[in-house]
């Protein structure tokens, strides 16, 4: 039993976003200028937002920073890159609800209810649309709902790392219905995977419904003509799945990821695809340059940088 719960803690670490081995960067001393809670329907979120720099400029758009899996905005990770954005957008960034300085909403929740969460909180703090979002991993998710809901709220995008479409899904269906195996570590994995199937796994900081969210997505993976620029981490040339994952389980997932690149590609009509000399998964924090040119690209590639909603 314990080794199982030691299995547990460790596969949600690196299945849901939460490694420990990531660097903590030298931060920036970047001041936000405002920040606060906002009701977003019976509890608050908490928001914060960063002026232009030494330019002053009145008329920079606005940049939102999405965070991946159980990873919140106020955590200070951000405040290099946003020293290196600020003459070139307002940056702001938030908690999600129960993560950092955010108030617990109702739980569980969907991605498209995360997603409107974000936009009343927008609304509530005067935030005007439209915006550029840029953020890691999950990230994608919500910013690929927010994308469905608000299409004309959205300039384009800078996704970093993200997961391919169908991960959480596949983690939930590729097992055999009463599997069974004598290799603990194995058995481990897969009543964690089957997890994907509850929200409210306590092992999990976001009670997010994945199996719901899946389908809620999965006719919704097209920005259009936006600019979408994907940023990878440095291929590792081995399989998704550890060797104890046996062929026939690893296989959807091979697949899924093999595909990356071919789902990443259509995302956009405008879309691009850069890898980083960094094998780590936080590029914001591996390769901060990549990140920070790729976000600041994004105004020159937007057909029309000036529409509004």
């Amino acid at each position: 039993m314990k080794l199982l719960q030691i299995l547990l803690v460790v596969l949600c670490a690196v299945v849901f976003d939460l490694k420990a081995s990531q660097p903590k960067p030298d931060l920036a001393n970047v001041d936000h200028n405002r920040s606060g809670l906002f009701d977003v329907g019976g509890f608050k979120l908490y928001l914060e937002c960063y002026q232009p720099g030494p330019s002053e400029k009145d008329d920079l758009p606005t940049l939102i920073l999405e965070q991946g899996f159980g990873r919140w905005g106020s955590d200070g990770v951000w405040q290099n890159n946003i020293a290196q954005l600020q003459d070139d957008y307002r940056v702001c960034l938030y908690d999600r609800a129960g993560l950092g300085k955010s108030e617990q909403g109702p739980v569980p929740f969907t991605i498209d209810e995360m997603a409107i969460r974000l936009d009343t909180l927008l609304q509530n703090a005067d935030v005007a649309a439209p915006y550029y979002f840029a953020g890691g991993s999950y990230a994608s998710y919500v910013i690929t709902s927010y994308n469905k809901q608000f299409p004309n709220k959205v300039l384009g995008t800078v996704l970093i790392d993200p997961p391919v479409f169908g991960y959480f899904y596949t983690m939930a269906t590729r097992w055999p219905k009463d599997f069974q195996s004598d290799n603990a570590r194995l058995m481990g994995q897969y009543k964690f995977e089957l997890a994907v199937n509850d929200p409210l796994f306590e092992k999990v900081p976001e009670k997010v419904d994945h199996v719901a969210s899946y389908h809620l997505l999965k006719d919704a993976q097209s920005f259009g003509n936006k600019p979408v620029i994907v940023l990878r981490s440095k291929p590792k040339n081995k399989r998704f799945d550890p060797p104890h994952v046996p062929a026939e389980i690893a296989q959807p997932m091979t697949e899924l990821w093999d595909s990356a690149d071919s789902k990443f590609s259509k995302l956009s009509s405008n879309v691009e695809i850069i890898y980083s000399e960094s094998e780590r998964h936080h590029l914001h924090i591996a390769d901060p340059e990549l990140v920070v040119s790729a976000i600041q690209r994004l105004t020159s590639m937007t057909p029309d940088s000036k529409s509004k909603p």
